[in-house]
């Protein structure tokens, strides 16, 4: 951690607090330390990130081999931000040895290098963040009825701060009908490799994976090569799986310049805005991926060996646990029809989802300001909005996708831009306080 930590007779007291070191964090953490150097001091007395992981693998549990990143390399921690700082791509592969090689290559980086990446970074900023140690809630701190610092509770401790910056990202979407039913053969891709038997025991011949998206092709991509005899589902709520808005022109809603554009707009335009451009970053698959999966789907036809089976325009309507199996009910949007398949296992593909107000502002909800629709209010510097409170400041990093817009979501395009919006509205807010004390004194 840097800096030191004050033991009183109360919490330990901290000048900022994280909650998350994914790669959100890991790019403040990156440009609190790029500040550090310039400046040959640290600006804040005690930082620390909280990390509920043991490490900061980056998509760990779905980080499938033959797997690249969709994002351009240099959308990286830092160098939209500076592209000077020794936490770059760049000085990763220099440091590797394989700069030039890595120009040979004529791909994008694979997810397993992009994920050794960040745990190259993350490896340099071991003292500001405790792995192995989440945050299970945020609780007030009031003084004369008025907010004024929190209370971080982790499994080790109690800290106390009055800058508190949320980096612990998105949650996974898990629809209602699957919620009574998870465990080992109902899960979420965000647990794919850990639930998916790696050599140990019997594979599960019937799957069936739910969702439109990359991280479910993969998912069945991957599941239809582990074995000859595998047998896979899908299900869409449309025509199927679609190739992903990969042309120039729909990127520019991750250019910088998008974030105020869409912050200023009304929540009807918003919505809207973000429709229409959604399927650049959800609900659509790479080119290639769409190639593979439509391979197994007609192989299956030349050879009579139907082992990929996608049900279009259709949901899951009920399931049903029999024994070790389970009944799933599918119903047709457009007819009505519904028809029942039998599986071993089912792999949700569904996305992740951010709620108006994260679950670890539960206690704050008093003093949050509301948008129209009930969810918490985030300026454009990303502090989320406060009432009857003095002297504290709470920022969303990474978790603000509904206010910010698309780049604010399960993507790079932003992490290193808002890093360094986020290290000035921290800075502001230390000022703002030393300011308020030097008044009462």
């Amino acid at each position: 951690m840097s800096g030191s930590i004050h033991n009183t007779s109360g919490p330990h007291e901290l000048e900022v607090a994280a909650a998350g070191f994914g790669p959100a964090g890991i790019a403040l953490a990156c440009a609190i330390a790029d500040h550090a150097e310039e400046n040959g001091r640290q600006a804040f007395a005690g930082v620390r990130f909280f990390e509920r992981a043991k490490n900061t693998a980056w998509h760990g549990d779905f980080l499938l081999s033959g797997t690249d990143i969709n994002h351009h390399l240099l959308r990286d921690l830092v160098t939209p931000r500076n592209p000077r700082s020794r936490f770059s791509f760049a000085m990763y592969l220099k440091e590797k040895g394989r700069l030039f090689k890595f120009g040979l290559l004529g791909r994008p980086a694979s997810r397993v290098e992009w994920s050794d990446y960040i745990a190259w970074a993350s490896a340099q900023l071991t003292d500001y963040v405790a792995y192995d140690e989440g945050v299970l809630e945020v609780l007030p701190h009031t003084e004369d009825g008025k907010l004024r610092a929190v209370d971080v509770i982790t499994a080790h401790g109690s800290y106390r701060t009055r800058r508190l910056v949320l980096s612990n990202g998105s949650l996974p979407r898990i629809p209602q009908v699957f919620q009574p039913h998870l465990g080992d053969g109902v899960f979420h891709t965000s647990d794919y490799l850990k639930k998916v038997s790696l050599g140990s025991g019997p594979l599960p011949q019937r799957w069936l994976v739910v969702g439109s998206g990359q991280s479910a092709g993969e998912a069945v991509a991957h599941l239809l090569g582990r074995a000859p005899t595998t047998h896979v589902h899908s299900v869409h709520g449309g025509v199927g799986f679609r190739v992903g808005q990969q042309g120039q022109f729909p990127n520019l809603a991750f250019l910088p310049e998008q974030v105020d554009y869409f912050h200023h707009l009304d929540p009807a335009a918003r919505t809207r805005v973000f429709d229409d451009i959604r399927s650049t970053n959800y609900a659509g698959v790479d080119a290639d991926e769409s190639q593979a999966l439509y391979s197994f789907l007609y192989e299956g036809e030349v050879t009579g060996q139907r082992r990929y089976e996608p049900h279009a325009w259709s949901a899951v309507e009920a399931v049903e646990a029999l024994g070790k199996a389970y009944a799933v009910t599918l119903r047709d949007s457009n007819t009505g029809k519904t028809s029942t398949i039998v599986v071993d296992a089912i792999v949700l593909g569904t996305g992740y989802e951010q709620p108006p107000i994260p679950p670890l502002l539960a206690m704050l909800q008093p003093w949050l300001e509301r948008d129209a629709d009930g969810s918490m209010m985030v300026d454009r510097q990303y502090r989320v909005g406060l009432r009857h409170a003095q002297g504290i400041a709470i920022f969303a990093n990474g978790t603000s996708e509904k206010t910010h817009g698309i780049s604010d979501a399960q993507s790079f395009s932003m992490v290193a831009v808002r890093a360094q919006a986020l290290l000035e509205g921290l800075l502001a807010a230390q000022r703002e306080t030393g300011l308020r004390s030097a008044q009462a004194a």
